[in-house]
């Protein structure tokens, strides 16, 4: 059984030192230039995800890219964390990202297929 905040062939979307992380750790834009490669690590944490979404257009271009490589990192089935800052709020069926008194649509960027794991502190999201 995969340990919390690591299931293998997922996003795990997991709050900042609330479960372990991998010591691989990775800036959004490294992980969007990764996936256009196939590149993408056995093992690895994407960091500064909110701050994609601040910035938006990093956000989209992360979101287009995971989409166009999704069979690809199904059939490989990374074990992928997005470590974030903030907190989840949750909406209706989906989730937010609760950072800097603003809300951003996890769906945006993981569609609309979010989970909650455990209470609180960690989502997954199939690629």
């Amino acid at each position: 059984m995969a340990a919390p905040g690591r299931i293998p062939g997922q996003y795990n979307v997991v709050v900042k030192d609330a479960y372990d992380t991998f010591d691989h750790q990775i800036p959004v834009a490294e992980f969007v230039e990764r996936l256009r490669n196939d590149e993408v690590p056995d093992e690895v944490a994407v960091v500064g995800l909110e701050e994609a979404f601040v910035d938006g257009d990093l956000a989209e271009e992360l979101a287009s890219e995971m989409d166009r490589r999704a069979n690809d990192l199904e059939y490989q089935s990374p074990t992928v964390q997005f470590v974030v800052d903030g907190s989840f709020h949750r909406r209706g069926k989906t989730y937010d990202l609760r950072y800097d008194d603003e809300l951003y649509s996890l769906q945006d960027v993981f569609g609309p297929q979010i989970e909650r794991r455990e209470e609180g502190e960690w989502l997954t999201a199939p690629f």
